[in-house]
């Protein structure tokens, strides 16, 4: 879990100011536990402005902080980025999971890297989005 004093400080060594709205939205991301939708976001700040919101997910997102985890149904999902992540690149070594039950996308941890080529192109990343039963879903079965 963070603390505000942790994004704090991982706010700083990104050269942002610490407002509360990022300080909101960074909690609770963290609280949320899995990628949480953008309405949910919307709903936990619901004193922050739209635009504020949208600009404050934006440079979260500029300053490697977070990342958009996926997009299902016409909907954004955010997640913290790991310390790998920087303003120039976002380097994630996972994929998005998400539950066809419970319906909760995570980033999960891969145990090897993959590998990937198109002949004649290059690639800047890759992105994965993985379904299936999570295994807080497949126990309570």
């Amino acid at each position: 879990m963070l603390d505000v004093k942790t994004i704090k400080e991982l706010l700083h060594k990104r050269e942002l100011k610490a407002t509360n709205s990022r300080i909101d939205l960074l909690s609770n991301l963290d609280k949320f536990g899995s990628a949480m939708p953008y309405s949910a976001i919307q709903k936990a700040l619901k004193s922050t402005d739209r635009v504020t919101l949208y600009r404050t997910l934006q440079t979260l997102s500029d300053k490697g902080i977070i990342h958009k985890a996926a997009h299902i149904d016409n909907e954004d999902y955010y997640a913290i980025c790991e310390h790998s992540c920087t303003a120039d690149e976002h380097i994630h070594h996972h994929v998005h999971f998400k539950c066809d039950d419970c319906h909760t996308i995570t980033c999960e941890n891969i145990e090897k890297e993959i590998d990937l080529s198109i002949p004649n192109y290059k690639i800047n990343s890759v992105s994965i989005n993985v379904n299936g039963k999570c295994k807080d879903c497949l126990e309570s079965v």
